[in-house]
């Protein structure tokens, strides 16, 4: 069956509309939330515009009935969202605090879950609700430096030094290993290296990702904007067998520029999700069975960040330079594009055909049994995620089809294959929508797709 899913104005409406909810908390009322309200979030960095707005929009109910609470300092990858929650969303009653750390990417939502009986007392640093004198508190520390023993330093407040209530990746646990696992993470605050602790870790799907890669081409020798690439010339350069952008012709054997210009690699760190899916759909490492698998190339000495924000803003500053991030940062910087891939762009639309191959299953555990958490309000977070009515409004993520809702409610939605005739922006504004429903699954896998031999080079 052929349709796409159309989602009316009133949807928009309802998400932009929050007056008949509770007005935004105050400073005093966010100090005096109690444990039992308060949800930390730890992971993925690729979903935090989706995330945020899921949270304000469903949990919050919308526009005036939340609080933000973000960062003034030099690193802006912890945040928070006060409110109190709409109509059955949560167990308590009263205001509640959701605190998403984003810093460190998807292993941060993983890593402390496996090792939580090590890290009592040094990990993992979260915005504390209780010692917060200002809704912008100034978090400083610079990932490169910082991130790997988690020393960030706060004013404003102070830090709660916690296990994630809900860990969010990119991919599964089980795929950062190896090549993808941190190894120069300290174990003695984010607990022993444990890469069969994150292959052993349970995971359950969240929503689906689009990725592309960010070419920066603010530079005159660029011949054609966007580029358009072959997956063999993609594994060369993320490999750096190709170095330089006059050695790469385009999907159609022309040269890309009129000059010589060095290709920059700008990487995530390992046990960032964004890094291992395109490590492993765009390179081929962890799919295959040979002794030295292919991976990213890592230049000695160069910088390997720690949030999409921060790739995509590295990047921008040097012509040549490419990396990865999902298709809603289109547009966030100035002087990156978007790479067609086979001659297919990167949009909904084309990943939910199959046409497109670079994207992935989000995941997530809701660690609450562990941590004491309100858990039906962590999978109404969840489920909200997955709903028409969110996506809608998201330009990252396409609803996974007949997942079963995270609260038990039944089955969110029905595979549905789509009209091949469309356009694979989906509005942020009000009126229709059209959400488009990717009808393939990795089914937990990030190798494990059905169109494996055609998207992933060996």
């Amino acid at each position: 069956m052929n349709r796409n899913i159309t989602i009316a104005a009133a949807v928009a409406a309802v998400l932009s509309g929050g007056a008949a909810y509770a007005a935004a908390p105050t400073l005093a009322e966010i100090t005096a939330v109690p444990a039992a309200n308060t949800i930390n979030i730890m992971g993925s960095s690729a979903i935090k515009n989706a995330l945020l707005a899921s949270i304000q929009n469903n949990f919050c109910g919308g526009a005036g009935n939340f609080t933000n609470i973000t960062s003034s300092g030099n690193n802006s990858n912890f945040l928070g969202v006060s409110c109190t929650p709409a109509a059955n969303q949560a167990t308590n009653a009263g205001v509640y605090n959701v605190f998403v750390r984003y810093e460190g990417g998807s292993v941060s939502g993983y890593l402390p879950i496996v090792n939580a009986a090590s890290i009592v007392g040094t990990c993992c640093k979260e915005i504390s609700g209780s010692s917060l004198t200002t809704l912008t508190p100034s978090i400083n520390g610079e990932s490169t430096t910082n991130g790997t023993d988690d020393s960030f330093q706060i004013t404003g407040g102070s830090f709660a030094e916690v296990v994630p209530d809900m860990g969010i990746g990119d991919v599964e646990a089980a795929a950062l290993i190896g090549n993808n696992y941190p190894t120069a993470y300290s174990s003695a605050v984010w607990g022993p290296t444990n890469d069969a602790g994150l292959f052993g870790l349970g995971t359950k799907g969240l929503v689906d990702e689009v990725y592309a890669l960010f070419v920066n081409e603010n530079s005159t020798l660029f011949t054609e904007n966007p580029l358009n690439l072959n997956l063999q010339m993609v594994n060369n350069i993320l490999q750096h067998k190709v170095t330089n952008w006059s050695q790469v012709l385009d999907a159609n054997g022309n040269a890309v520029t009129s000059g010589t210009l060095a290709i920059t690699i700008v990487n995530r760190e390992p046990g960032s999700g964004s890094r291992t899916a395109t490590d492993i759909l765009l390179v081929g490492d962890g799919c295959g069975s040979a002794s030295s698998p292919a991976a990213i190339f890592n230049k000695s000495g160069a910088a390997q960040y720690f949030s999409t924000g921060d790739v995509l803003s590295a990047a921008n500053t040097v012509a040549g330079a490419i990396t990865y991030a999902t298709i809603d940062n289109a547009g966030s910087k100035a002087n990156l594009s978007l790479v067609s891939l086979n001659g297919v762009a990167p949009t909904n639309l084309a990943a939910a055909q199959g046409t497109y191959p670079f994207w992935v299953e989000a995941q997530y555990v809701n660690n609450a049994g562990n941590t004491g958490a309100d858990s039906a309000a962590i999978n109404n977070i969840a489920t909200a995620l997955q709903s028409f009515a969110t996506t809608a409004a998201l330009a990252d993520i396409n609803v996974i089809p007949a997942l079963a809702a995270a609260n038990g409610t039944g089955t969110l939605n029905t595979p549905v294959h789509l009209n091949p005739v469309g356009n694979g922006a989906v509005p942020t504004g009000g009126g229709t929508a059209t959400v488009y429903i990717n009808p393939y699954t990795r089914s937990g896998h990030t190798c494990g797709y059905t169109l494996d031999d055609a998207t992933v080079v060996p």
